[in-house]
This record gives C-alpha cells, sequence and structure tokens, in this order.
C-alpha cells in the first residue's frame, strides 16, 4: 500500500511546473520535501493529493489511479493540510477539527468521533482553544488547529488497518519554535505509532534533519534527490539547491547532525 507518483509533469500554459518527478510515500515513512521558493513543492502535494491532475504522469495510491477514487473514499484514505485555510462562518475551533471526522460520521459513533478529535487536540496543544471562534485565532493558532483536522481525520476508525495518508504543507509557517517543534512531534508520532504515512514540505534544514525519515530535494520542478535523510541531505547538494553555503557543524552519536548557512 503506497501512494505513488510516476514520471508526473505538471505545465500551465508555457510554464512547467514539475518535470518528471518519481516519488513513493510509504505507511509509516515521515518524508520531507526540501526546496528553495518556486521549486514546485506545493505543486507536487496538490497533484499527490489529487486537487490537481498531472499533465503526465501517473498518481496511484493502492495501484489505483488516484483520478478513479471517489471523494468519499480517498478522504478516509488522505489528509491535507494547506498553506492557509480561510472560513466564512464563524466555526469554533472544535467544530473545525471535528470536520475531519466527516468521512467516518456514519460509520462510528459520535463518541468515537470526540475521542479522535479530544486526541488531536492534545497532540496538537489546541485544547485551551477548542471553544474560541476560529476566525479570531492568530495565524499560528490557526496552523494547529487545521493540523489537529487533520489528524482527527487520519486516526480513521477503531481496529482500521488500512494504511493513511497525511500531506502537509509548510505546517511550521507562522509558528513560534517551540510549536514548529510539537507540529513535527506530533506528525512523527502519528506517523510511526499509527503507520501512517506522512509527507511534509518544509523550510528548516534542522528539523528535516531531526524528524524526516526520508527527504526529497526539488528544484526548477525537478526532483534532484531523494532518500534516506542523512545520505540526501548532503553539504554539496543543499549548497547548489539553495545557492547559499550550508555547513554540517556537528555530528556524533549523542547529538543530531545540525547546519548551518551562510552567503
Amino acid at each position: 500500500m503506497t501512494l505513488k507518483a510516476t514520471s508526473i509533469s505538471v505545465r500551465i500554459g508555457q510554464s512547467v511546473l514539475l518535470k518528471d518527478i518519481n516519488l513513493e510515500l510509504k505507511p509509516g515513512m515521515f518524508l520531507g520535501i526540501l526546496g528553495p521558493n518556486g521549486a514546485g513543492k506545493s505543486t507536487l502535494l496538490k497533484v499527490l493529493s489529487g486537487e490537481i491532475h498531472p499533465s503526465e504522469g501517473t498518481i496511484k495510491l493502492d495501484e489505483t489511479p488516484l483520478r478513479h477514487w471517489k471523494d468519499e473514499a480517498l478522504a478516509k484514505r488522505r489528509a491535507v493540510m494547506p498553506q492557509a485555510s480561510q472560513l466564512a462562518f464563524p466555526f469554533s475551533s472544535r467544530s473545525v477539527i471535528a470536520m475531519g471526522r466527516w468521512p467516518y460520521e456514519k460509520l462510528c459513533t459520535p463518541f468515537v468521533n470526540r475521542i479522535s478529535v479530544e486526541r488531536a487536540m492534545a497532540l496538537t496543544d489546541v485544547r485551551h482553544l477548542a471553544e474560541r471562534s476560529y476566525s479570531v485565532l492568530s495565524g499560528g493558532e490557526k496552523q494547529r488547529v487545521q493540523l489537529a483536522r487533520a489528524l482527527a481525520q487520519t486516526m480513521g476508525l477503531v481496529g482500521d488497518c488500512t494504511a493513511k495518508y497525511l500531506l502537509l504543507d509548510e505546517p511550521t509557517a507562522g509558528l513560534d519554535i517551540a510549536h514548529q517543534h510539537a507540529v513535527l512531534k506530533a506528525a512523527r508520532q502519528q506517523c510511526h505509532d499509527n503507520n501512517t504515512a506522512t509527507l511534509a514540505i518544509l523550510h528548516d534544514l534542522n528539523q528535516a534533519a531531526l524528524y524526516c525519515d526520508e527527504v526529497a530535494i526539488i528544484s526548477n520542478g525537478s526532483l534532484v534527490s531523494s532518500g534516506p535523510t542523512e545520505k540526501v541531505m548532503d553539504t554539496h547538494i543543499l549548497s547548489d539547491t539553495f545557492n547559499c553555503k550550508v555547513t554540517k557543524i556537528h555530528e556524533n552519536k549523542v547529538d543530531q547532525t545540525a547546519f548551518m548557512t551562510s552567503l
């Protein structure tokens, strides 16, 4: 059971946004997507989620082309957290998070759905925001509520062994440092504890090194490198991709690898 992109290209008019991308997201994997602004990272996520169709190539979930999946069935398998989400009505944060349980409303009791919402709020540290209107939250608070919604969606049903896919577009944007780590820790915990396949677009090299099992680097719409984090996050590749000097400042058995950048 995988979410697999094969020879994906995306063209809009004369612009080529993605070129011949091959990528596979497996259950239990936390995959980080790195690359400079405009590299095509968000376009890739939209293709993998089914929001847009590739101009060439195929996206398959469990060997079935993504475009053949019905919306409700797909919603039971993958959850998406976009960069920003706007709501026109004054829903409470709890109500927004509960929207993630929509695919399961007719399949389980309200109690089970409520437990999933509570667990998602605990993982993302938003319990104290539960009754507040989503519209008055700060940008960082909205991000955490949206992550909780996506996590609640991937929790599925009791005894459900079907692989889930969690797709996160810049989940740490607008968050302070403590909550950046809390969000990535929550996503990683869901990934490893529930065998969820998680993809996250990230900008911080050190966070990618700390939380991701594998990394894919994209530049100018092309896949530069992908594979195990330690192998792919090579300083030469990173320096060429981001057009700045990237240096490893330490690496030992106790501490995690850390990166420093300079012009």
